[in-house]
């Protein structure tokens, strides 16, 4: 059946299952196997109608098409996918006239369609195929391609297309994936929208209080810690002043309190109590009233040294509200619990401090080496310094 008189139908179909999906996948496609070339800009993105198009003008009554269909593929896989020191594609490499189409929106939707011209077939590794394929003109067959060995794709493609050319040599030959193996969605910005002041999961109390953190553990030390959720946060009223702060978060089964004093313009956590114990930070909280506290792996432990709490990716901050103050709805500057110095770094100084003395007291020593003006000849006169005084 020529490809040019199913067009009508395949273009509907196309458009009804575009509108179906959310959000369409972007695949590569390459076709070769025809003497007109299509030149495209790197940059262009071509619809599953507009493909579709650029097929049937590719394509006659007397054209057999062959379609090579990778699970999972992407332009990134054309370009980085290394075999040793070459290409993975190296037979596709060599195909002198071909059209490269790096975005194409859906392109094996083109050849979807319950079509009595249109042949499914799986290619094995070893590269049997489970029909076996006769070619002729108007129709079209499916190749499905399993795995990410595109190595041996690349070669199992080129064998059978060459076998298909010597059997039917009007062919057209195209290569392309059902979905891309690359996502994109999660990197890229969209312009012209306001990022949150703060992220939705986190605890706070208007004005007075705010905290994140990624995970809360608890248990003995060195063993086994148990994930704890909180789901609410209050004040405690009884235990706060102008200068002090109580929080008690809440959860299932789980009860944590937090006490903040400000002293001199600056904030600290006074004391820590989970499930009714209290617990005690080896390193001291102290900063600056209008900056938040960030730390990656943030830990208490009992006075006996024998059960301990973990927050991991934690920020918070306390907050007492001053009148004409705007409303505290977003974290302030970030002071993470990692120190401005390191041993490593400490022991790096000490080790350049003893390079440059050793260095300094060589080149002095090299300076202050002199020589003598003359030296004497041992088959001439001895030179005589006369040191007596005038």
């Amino acid at each position: 059946m020529k490809f040019g008189c199913c067009a009508a139908a395949l273009l509907a179909l196309v458009a009804l299952s575009t509108s179906a999906l959310a959000s369409p996948s972007d695949v590569p496609v390459i076709i070769w196997g025809k003497p007109s070339v299509t030149y495209v800009p790197a940059l262009s993105q071509y619809t599953t109608a507009e493909f579709a198009a650029l097929l049937e003008s590719q394509t006659d009554a007397g054209t057999f098409t062959v379609v090579f269909a990778e699970e999972r593929l992407s332009t990134e896989d054309l370009a980085q996918c290394k075999l040793k020191t070459q290409t993975c594609f190296r037979n596709l490499a060599k195909v002198e006239r071909k059209s490269y189409l790096p975005s194409v929106q859906e392109p094996m939707a083109t050849f979807g369609g319950d079509f009595e011209d249109i042949q499914s077939v799986q290619l094995a590794g070893d590269g049997s195929l489970s029909e076996r394929i006769v070619p002729k003109a108007g129709s079209i067959v499916v190749v499905n391609l399993s795995g990410d060995d595109f190595a041996s794709h690349d070669a199992l493609i080129d064998g059978l297309y060459n076998r298909l050319r010597a059997e039917f040599p009007n062919l057209l030959a195209v290569y392309t994936g059902k979905t891309p193996s690359f996502r994109y969605s999660s990197l890229i910005r969209r312009t012209r929208q306001a990022e949150p002041t703060v992220p939705n999961d986190v605890l706070q109390i208007p004005n007075t209080f705010m905290m994140y953190y990624e995970k809360f553990e608890a248990g003995p030390v060195g063993g086994p810690l148990t994930a704890v959720v909180f789901n609410g946060v209050t004040k405690e009223d009884a235990n706060s002043s102008d200068t002090t702060l109580q929080v008690n978060l809440s959860g299932p089964a789980a009860d944590l309190r937090i006490n903040f004093a400000l002293a001199q313009g600056n904030w600290q956590i006074m004391g820590v109590t989970y499930n009714q114990v209290p617990y005690y930070l080896r390193h001291r909280v102290d900063i600056n009233q209008h900056f938040s506290y960030r730390c990656n792996d943030m830990r208490y432990v009992t006075p006996d040294m024998k059960n301990e709490i973990v927050l991991t990716e934690v920020q918070l901050q306390p907050h007492w509200q001053k009148q004409d103050e705007p409303d505290f709805v977003k974290f302030g500057d970030a002071w993470n619990c990692v120190g401005f110095t390191t041993p490593g770094i400490l022991t790096g100084l000490f080790l350049v401090f003893i390079f440059i003395f050793i260095g300094a007291y060589g080149i002095t020593w090299m300076m202050d080496i002199r020589t003598m003006d003359r030296f004497d000849d041992p088959k001439g006169k001895t030179i005589t310094v006369n040191t007596a005084g005038d």
